[in-house]
């Protein structure tokens, strides 16, 4: 049996890799790493989200998301607060120091954007749009339906 994979799904491994790499030593500066982002955005646009809520938007597990605030909240980029009316679940809201950073973080991540598209027109754009909807509507099925 060859163990040989389309061009395509190399190139979509590839970008993947250098696009960490990349947006990892665009934020190295703010001592923020590239799986944190999501992260820092969902709890600014909900403040007092719980974990599992980030879970679900995220698509991780409720324990990674435990792991990954426990170290955000060690960094000083995020505050745990009891809930008032379930002790056991915890509302999770950003600190001055993360709120200072959001917007430089968009900034860098804008600009890593616009960046990547630039040899690009419109018309490539929306058909890459389109694409990679269609090819995740695809992996989505095949998650659903669990069988490869």
């Amino acid at each position: 049996m060859s163990y040989e994979f389309s061009e395509v799904f190399l190139l979509l491994n590839e970008f993947q890799k250098v696009k960490f790499q990349t947006l990892k030593n665009e934020l190295e500066s703010f001592k923020i790493h590239p799986g944190q982002i999501p992260m820092l955005f969902i709890i600014s646009k909900n403040p007092g989200v719980s974990q599992i809520e980030i879970a679900e938007k995220i698509h991780v597990t409720s324990s990674t998301v435990a792991i990954m605030i426990r170290r955000m909240e060690k960094a000083g980029l995020v505050r745990r607060v009891k809930n008032e009316k379930d002790r056991r679940e915890l509302k999770v809201y950003l600190t001055e120091k993360s709120e200072k950073l959001i917007d430089k973080i968009f900034e860098k991540l804008k600009n890593f954007e616009r960046e990547s598209f630039k040899n690009f027109t419109v018309d490539e754009i929306k058909t890459l749009k389109k694409l990679l909807k269609k090819m995740l509507m695809n992996l989505e099925a095949i998650k659903n339906d669990e069988t490869i």
